[in-house]
């Protein structure tokens, strides 16, 4: 089985990924309506829970979007909408209706995922601009320019990985 047999298999189930998030989407709504200043501590971890679950197919979604369009040049028209548009969807909504009650980065766990973001798009970017590059550094540009950007990016991946791995 390959990843786009199983994107296929979502595709052809989605009834499975909607159910996911229609439940999620109720808890989202649980959780709001029940939580107050005595009972945050108590929902703090169920509410951290929900964003993980919608956070992490959202995410991926998200990044499976930008690599159909900027490697593969697929057109949006052509993809399923269940599996590339509902999870971006169901993420930004629940994040808007959690972030109504409470501040999403005081939940326990949240610079880990917002650090996992981080890493995924600076890995994402990196794959990009090494697709697109012209390797004519010798010649264009001097070893150091290379070295320092090189630099740079493994900084911001190694700070991004320390907030995650706290």
């Amino acid at each position: 089985m390959t990843i786009q047999d199983l994107i296929n298999w979502f595709n052809i189930n989605g009834n499975y990924i909607l159910y996911y998030f229609i439940i999620l989407f109720i808890l989202t709504i649980i959780c709001v309506l029940i939580v107050n200043e005595r009972t945050i501590g108590k929902v703090k971890y169920v509410m951290s829970f929900l964003v993980y679950a919608v956070c992490v197919p959202g995410i991926l979604a998200f990044f499976l979007s930008l690599y159909t369009i900027l490697f593969l040049r697929r057109s949006m028209l052509d993809v399923g909408i269940i599996s590339y548009f509902v999870p971006i969807i169901a993420m930004v909504i629940s994040l808007m209706i959690l972030n109504k009650k409470i501040k999403i980065s005081k939940l326990p766990g949240f610079t880990r995922l917002s650090s996992l973001f981080i890493m995924i798009g600076i890995s994402f970017i990196i794959l990009f601009i090494l697709q697109k590059t012209f390797f004519g550094v010798l010649i264009f540009g001097g070893f150091t320019q290379l070295l320092l950007t090189f630099i740079i990016i493994m900084i911001i991946l190694k700070v991004a990985w320390t907030k995650f791995i706290k």
